[in-house]
């Protein structure tokens, strides 16, 4: 196993696991992601127990946010919908405003790291870039909702940054089938990695590299 492949040199990415996105009764609901809910609760449960840190990104909206133009309202601050499901929330939780100075960093990284965005780029928080320098290299481990939308936006900010990234297949789902496939290859194309749940809750997270 390479030293990129060990519990201590991975960040799991949790892409918008939100009320909004995550259930049918959800103002954006993203189709079947209900379906995922048991892999998130297991990739969750395993970060937890290994120590891992998890960044989570969640969409927060103001109530005339210009992307309602083109989305119905969604994930607006301080509303049920814009929560984290149950299952993709850790006890031990900070969230990060989108404002300078919002991120302080741990004197170690553990539990969770809620980001929050009010576009489709988590790299667009002001305090993105200071978060992966608290970080240090380490390869993140990504999964959630939208593929072709959020998750892609997350995946390509990480790749600018030439930093390791797997994306965990059985753990995410599309608006459309089309375009998850398409953005899918788009990763891959860019030297994303694809695994499952149960590869990376294997105790040796084995098949995956630097």
């Amino acid at each position: 196993m390479s030293e990129t492949a060990k519990p201590g040199r991975l960040v799991l990415l949790a892409v918008d696991t939100q009320m909004d996105f995550m259930f049918p009764s959800g103002k954006l609901y993203v189709p079947h992601s209900e379906e995922i809910i048991p892999n998130l609760a297991k990739l969750m449960s395993w970060a937890g127990e290994h120590r891992i840190p998890i960044v989570a990104s969640a969409d927060t909206h103001a109530p005339d946010d210009p992307e309602f133009a083109h989305w119905p309202p969604h994930c607006v601050a301080g509303t049920p919908g814009q929560r984290l499901i149950p299952e993709a929330v850790l006890p031990d939780t900070v969230v990060v405003e989108n404002r300078p100075g919002a991120f302080q960093a741990p004197q170690e990284w553990v539990g969770q790291l809620i980001v929050e965005k009010s576009v489709y780029d988590v790299s667009t928080n002001v305090n993105f870039d200071a978060i992966l320098v608290s970080l240090g290299r380490r390869r993140f481990v990504v999964f959630g909702v939208a593929t072709e939308y959020c998750v892609l936006w997350a995946v390509r900010a990480l790749r600018k940054h030439n930093l390791p990234v797997t994306l965990v297949v059985d753990a995410i789902k599309p608006i459309t089938e089309e375009g998850g496939r398409k953005a899918i290859g788009e990763m891959v194309a860019e030297g994303v990695q694809l695994v499952t749940t149960a590869a990376v809750c294997d105790s040796g997270f084995s098949g995956v590299s630097g």
